[in-house]
């Protein structure tokens, strides 16, 4: 990062006790904290640490990465805890669950355990599994363990609401699931005396993508450290509602609380023409114009596309085309192709399935690097013939007992292991297939990538294609009538955007397929009017633009 605006060094430097930070894909998050933590590391008292607290692993793991080079291993090993909310939580069940009668030994969840126990409940009862059934299990258990609730509360909250199969879900219940942790933490800190405890030891606290904390995680991190708090975020990025998240609830408490709000505009990751297209779509949600950090270093100042085509078919055989091309031309270079669903995303991959085209796949744990190093340390570990379900058990006892997010990691790479096996022979193909894949030096290795849109939440591709853009793909059919949901899918699309950083195409189908066989009309996104007032080429001056690409990638 070669140059930071002012309102970054104001933010890093900021000396006041609660602070919001609303920052938009691209313009330093991950390196405002680490400045942040280091700037808070001299305001601490003796004895007292800072603790960062993040959502997922690979968030966790940039922002080490990233404190270890500002402070050195030491410093930060002995000033800075970094912690995702779970992890936290089970660390404060760990020390204090006994006030509550909790066992402190107890069983680590996983983001798996309750799927299990539905799915257990539901073939005993003769029903199908998965689908609507779960969600709707899923959504009743968060709703009734959204508060600091014991376990009498919650189960009365069921009874009240009706649903028999949560009610009984959580009735029969004979360990801990992964959003118990959350709750009981609440709990536990909202003991003056654990509170203080928590107090003393953490002098400052920085929480990252606050857009994603439902109210329970706020109030377990506002519990846990009373002053020199940051929050950093975007609420434009909130896409997570259906998990828990409460992004407009959040920021208002925390436009209440934090004196100070400061908003970056410089983006380091985008070219020109891509922040024009997502400042297009931005203000129309009330964000901010953003502009580039190095607008001259951008071949032509990048590209933004869209394109129509007949059907599906023929809008998959142009996208694989042209990223091929794209590779060709610059073997360097990573390309992102996002559907909004699934199935959206059916004719892509028998696209490239028909051609053989390379590509990955983002549906797996197991292309996780730091997965596969635990799993090799496991079988270093272990006799020569340990079967999975053993091998399983020794990655999991290597896992931190405050872990439960990489504990979930590992449960869900054990579920794939078997079909990568068959597929490569022996386990030992298996792992040196998975650590070839890994084993790059770049967070993202260059070539395709075929993903979802909030698996890709938090990536950043050279180039992104969006499949599908139409209105029931995006916004989805299930936003149709619901302006809080038809809200969120508009962030979906901001989300999708932001991931490129050289250019950016959009494209959608005049006509589609149903599952019968019958093809029917589609209708274009009802934002396609905030498309193409971001500046959007046809598919003429793509191809030409192309063909003039350098051999690699800025």
């Amino acid at each position: 990062m070669t140059h930071r605006s002012d309102a970054f060094d104001q933010a890093c430097r900021s000396p006041e006790s609660n602070l919001l930070v609303i920052a938009p894909p691209g313009c330093g998050k991950t390196e405002l904290l680490a400045r942040r933590a280091e700037f808070l590391t001299t305001r601490l008292e003796p004895g007292q640490r800072i603790l960062a607290l993040t959502f997922s692993n690979k968030a966790k793991r940039n922002l080490e990465s990233r404190l270890v080079k500002i402070l050195g291993a030491e410093r930060k090993r002995r000033l800075i805890a970094v912690r995702n909310f779970h992890g936290h939580a089970a660390e404060i069940l760990r020390s204090h669950g006994r006030t509550l009668g909790l066992d402190p030994d107890f069983a680590m969840p996983t983001r798996y355990t309750q799927k299990q126990a539905v799915d257990t409940l539901l073939e005993g009862l003769g029903r199908q599994t998965g689908g609507q059934t779960r969600e709707c299990i899923d959504d009743s258990l968060r709703w009734a363990k959204s508060g600091p609730y014991d376990d009498a509360c919650v189960l009365e909250r069921l009874n009240r609401a009706g649903d028999a199969l949560a009610l009984q879900v959580e009735t029969e219940r004979t360990r801990l699931f992964y959003d118990d942790l959350l709750r009981h933490a609440q709990r536990l800190l909202g003991i003056p005396q654990i509170a203080r405890l928590y107090q003393a030891h953490y002098g400052a606290v920085l929480v990252d993508e606050v857009q994603d904390l439902s109210i329970q995680h706020l109030e377990i991190a506002l519990h846990t450290c009373a002053a020199n708090r940051t929050f950093v975020g975007d609420p434009l990025q909130g896409i997570y509602s259906w998990a828990g998240a409460q992004p407009n609830q959040v920021e208002r408490r925390l436009r209440e609380i934090c004196a100070e709000t400061t908003g970056l505009e410089v983006s380091f990751r985008s070219s020109p023409r891509v922040l024009q297209l997502l400042s297009a779509v931005s203000t129309r949600m009330d964000g901010p114009r953003l502009e580039s950090n190095t607008p001259q270093a951008w071949h032509e100042d990048g590209m933004s596309a869209l394109g129509d085509f007949p059907n599906a078919v023929e809008e998959a055989r142009f996208i694989r085309c042209t990223a091929v091309e794209i590779t060709q031309r610059q073997p360097d270079a990573t390309v992102g192709i996002l559907c909004r669903n699934q199935w959206r995303r059916s004719e892509i991959d028998k696209e490239f399935d028909r051609t053989g085209t390379p590509c990955t796949r983002w549906n797996r744990a197991s292309d996780d690097s730091a997965i596969v190093d635990l799993i090799d340390e496991a079988i270093a570990r272990s006799s020569h013939d340990t079967s999975l379900t053993a091998l399983k058990n020794k990655v999991l006892s290597l896992v931190e007992r405050t872990d439960p997010d990489t504990a979930s990691d590992v449960d869900q790479a054990f579920t794939e292991l078997p079909d990568l096996v068959d597929r490569a022979g022996t386990l030992t193909a298996a792992l040196a297939e998975l650590r070839e894949r890994t084993d790059s030096a770049e967070l993202i290795p260059p070539g395709i990538h075929l993903l979802n849109a909030h698996i890709g939440k938090g990536q950043q591709f050279d180039w992104v294609f969006i499949v599908g853009f139409e209105d029931g793909n995006t916004p989805s059919f299930q936003a149709e009538n619901d302006p809080e949901q038809t809200a969120e899918e508009h962030r979906i699309l901001l989300v999708m955007i932001s991931r490129a950083r050289h250019g950016i195409v959009i494209t959608r189908a005049r006509n589609r397929t149903s599952k019968r066989g019958k093809t029917y009309p589609s209708k274009p996104s009802r934002w396609t009017s905030e498309i193409e007032s971001g500046g959007v080429a046809d598919l003429d001056d793509l191809a030409r633009h192309i063909q003039t690409l350098p051999p690699q990638v800025r």
